[in-house]
């Protein structure tokens, strides 16, 4: 073969595993979101925390009553220069639990640069003792629309 031919075959096997390795992170998100939906009425934990510190660990009842009864309704992906818009370090930490066992995470972060958000991500924005801030599904890299519930919590443990 000459050297454009191979060149091109590399080219080609190049632009495959991209492809492929893009179609699984997509088909991983899809799985994770469907597994949270689909468990979403299991869920019977909540732990809310601030860096190493728990501030709050609720089973039974008291879980439900901050939880969202229709978790991910609404996310936005965040690329990397809406991602900037944000503390680097999440504010909060929430775990949603089943039986003991994280079924998902969210950090609660910081609006950094209050100019920069608009449109969707604005709408996604929830205010708590004067400072804004946004739920974030790490594993994922998106944003989570916030309930009711999730600032009640937040402002019923974090003083």
């Amino acid at each position: 073969m000459t050297k454009r031919r191979w060149r091109l075959l590399i080219f080609a096997a190049i632009i495959l595993i991209i492809g492929f390795t893009m179609q699984q992170r997509e088909k991983s998100a899809e799985d994770a979101i469907a597994a949270i939906l689909d468990n979403a009425v299991k869920r019977d934990g909540l732990e809310l925390s601030q860096g190493e510190q728990v501030l709050a660990n609720l089973t039974g009842n008291e879980a439900v009553t901050y939880m969202e009864a229709y978790p991910l309704s609404h996310i936005k992906t965040l690329n990397k220069k809406e991602r900037a818009i944000f503390e680097e370090k999440p504010a909060y930490h929430l775990v949603y639990l089943i039986e003991g066992k994280p079924l998902y995470e969210v950090d609660v972060l910081r609006v950094a640069i209050n100019s920069e958000l608009e449109g969707e991500l604005k709408d996604m924005v929830f205010t708590m003792n004067e400072q804004q801030y946004v739920l974030y599904w790490a594993k994922q890299k998106k944003v989570l629309e916030q309930s009711s519930n999730t600032q009640k919590l937040l402002e019923q443990y974090v003083k």
